[in-house]
C-alpha cells in the first residue's frame, strides 16, 4: 500500500498531540498486499470503507479474512457508477471543491455516524475509499477537526497525499478513483490534490453553531461518541 499512514502526532489547539496508532488512512487494500512496517498493528481492528457497492463489488473485502470488522458508508450513494444519479454526481464534474462541498452536504448524516463507530470500535481504524484522498480526506478532516488538530497539521496531511497518486493509480489501474466520472480531461484533474477544496470542508463545518462538534451533533452524533472518540485520540 503507497498511501497508508498513522496520523498520530498531530497537534491541537490546546497543545496536546494525536496519539499513533488509534487512525490510519488509507487507498483501498487488496489481496496480497504486504503488511505495513512493524511500526504500525497490522491488520487494523476495524475498518470503514467509504467506496460504493460497485466499487466493492461481489467480493469479502480484503481485510475481513485477517480479522477486522468491516463498516461501510458510501458517501458518494451506494450507485456511484457511469450513467447513475447521486446526490452529490453532479459535483464531481464541478471539480474537488465542488465536490468536497457537497459531500459535506449531502454525506453529512454519514460522516456523524462514522464519529458514532470511531467512538466505540476497536482500534485501530483505517478509513479508506479507493485513492485514500477525497472521501478518505473529506472523512479525516472532520475527525482531525474534531478533536481539535490545528487546520495547518490537517491540511498538511491531506497534502501528503499528492505525492502518493502515481503508486495510487498505478495500483488502481482498472478501477475508477472516483466513479461517475465521464470526462478523461476532468478525471485527470480530480487525480490532484486541492487545499483549497480541502479549505473549504473546514470552513464549512467549522462555520457551525459549536464548530465541527456542532456540526456533527446537528446531523445525528452522539455527545458520548465525540468525547469517546476525543478521548481515544488525544494523548
Amino acid at each position: 500500500m503507497v498511501n497508508l499512514r498513522d496520523v498520530g502526532g498531530m497537534t491541537t489547539a490546546d497543545g496536546r498531540r494525536t496519539r499513533p496508532g488509534v487512525l490510519y488512512r488509507s487507498e483501498m487494500p487488496k489481496v496480497g498486499d504486504r503488511p505495513p512496517p512493524e511500526s504500525m498493528t497490522w491488520p487494523p481492528r476495524t475498518v470503514i470503507d467509504l467506496r460504493s457497492a460497485v466499487e466493492r463489488g461481489p467480493d469479502p473485502h480484503p481485510l475481513a479474512a485477517l480479522g477486522a470488522e468491516i463498516r461501510v458508508f458510501p458517501l458518494l450513494g451506494d450507485e456511484a457508477a457511469p450513467g447513475r444519479h447521486t446526490a452529490t454526481s453532479g459535483a464531481m464534474e464541478g471539480g474537488l471543491q465542488a465536490l468536497y462541498v457537497a459531500m459535506v452536504e449531502h454525506a453529512a448524516p454519514q460522516l456523524a455516524a462514522i464519529v458514532d463507530v470511531v467512538g466505540e470500535a476497536p482500534g485501530p481504524v483505517l478509513v479508506h475509499c479507493a485513492a485514500g484522498k477525497d472521501r478518505t480526506g473529506v472523512t479525516i478532516a472532520v475527525l482531525l477537526r474534531l478533536a481539535g488538530v490545528v487546520e495547518e497539521n490537517v491540511l498538511a496531511d491531506y497534502a501528503a497525499t499528492e505525492q502518493n497518486m502515481r503508486g495510487v493509480v498505478r495500483r488502481l489501474k482498472g478501477h475508477a478513483l472516483l466513479p461517475g466520472v465521464s470526462d478523461p480531461k476532468r478525471g485527470r484533474e480530480l487525480v490532484k490534490t486541492s487545499l483549497a477544496a480541502a479549505e473549504a470542508v473546514i470552513a464549512t463545518t467549522d462555520a457551525h453553531p459549536g464548530g465541527v462538534a456542532g456540526w456533527v451533533r446537528a446531523h445525528g452524533a452522539g455527545e458520548e461518541s465525540i468525547r469517546r472518540w476525543r478521548d481515544r485520540l488525544l494523548a
